[in-house]
């Protein structure tokens, strides 16, 4: 009788459509998976589109896939459902695949409160949002269950002005009218200037001293913004804090237990060191 061989044994594939900007995530979502003792791994796409993305997922039998920009609103058509917050939200940063039903998630609202909170109550705190994308979308929603007072800057006055309709809140015009004299408490950069470069969306002497800057871009760690920001006095809060936070919950989503969180804090960290 020939020896009964038993069945291979394959890990759980999880990743994100991120390309060479999904590094930090694999290195995190990788050694927390390690040492939980999970068989998961997590991979970085370029894929060419959010149809072939999704499509890809469902074939390959992907268990989760993280979403940057500029997938979160374009993936949403393809997939089978939607949680409260994404739904409401209108941007996807996370799927998960339960038997073949895909249903997307918006975890960036838990890493930029978590990350804003960590520095600051912003309960009736006034601020100020650039961009009108995803991202600053996920921003909006997530700030008006603490204040009222929010104003939003965009390039594109007719998309700048749907936002802000959409979610009730004051659209103030392009970004160059964004100065000193607006007086607010918070200002949160959620546009992809200054990603991978030097370039910086508002110079110094625009920035209020000593109010509290959050830039949403995470490569490189300390923006332009944030440099300039700090030479003012500034409190500053990176987007690596957002996507730390965010990635958490991804993991919990992914395998249903906990997010070791100073794990992630400790690749964070070292990755910080690194300098990428």
């Amino acid at each position: 009788m020939a020896e009964q061989k038993s069945p291979v044994s394959f890990p759980v594939l999880c990743g994100s459509i991120a390309g060479s900007i999904g590094g930090m995530g694999v290195k995190m979502h990788n050694e927390a998976f390690r040492v939980k003792g999970l068989s998961y791994t997590y991979v970085s796409f370029e894929p060419s589109g959010a149809k072939e993305a999704i499509d890809a997922m469902r074939a390959l039998g992907l268990r989760g896939l993280g979403v940057t920009m500029p997938f979160k609103e374009q993936v949403i058509p393809f997939l089978d459902e939607l949680d409260p917050v994404s739904r409401e939200i209108g941007a996807v940063n996370t799927i998960v695949n339960n038997g073949g039903a895909l249903t997307g998630y918006n975890t960036d609202v838990y890493g930029a409160v978590t990350a804003l909170t960590e520095v600051m109550d912003p309960t009736g705190k006034r601020i100020v949002i650039l961009g009108a994308g995803g991202g600053a979308k996920t921003l909006v929603w997530a700030l008006k269950q603490y204040t009222g007072d929010i104003t939003l800057f965009n390039r594109d006055e007719k998309r700048g002005r749907e936002t802000a309709g959409r979610f009730g809140i004051t659209f103030g015009g392009g970004v160059d009218r964004v100065d000193q004299s607006l007086g607010y408490d918070i200002l949160i950069n959620c546009t992809s200037v200054g990603f991978k470069s030097k370039e910086t969306i508002l110079t110094r002497d625009r920035i209020i001293p000593h109010t509290l800057v959050f830039d949403a871009v995470f490569i490189p760690i300390k923006t332009a913004l944030l440099q300039e920001a700090a030479a003012v006095g500034c409190v500053c809060v990176s987007g690596t804090r957002m996507l730390m936070h965010q990635a958490c919950k991804q993991f919990e989503l992914y395998t249903g237990t906990p997010a070791p969180l100073d794990v992630y804090e400790t690749i964070l960290n070292r990755i910080l060191n690194e300098g990428q």
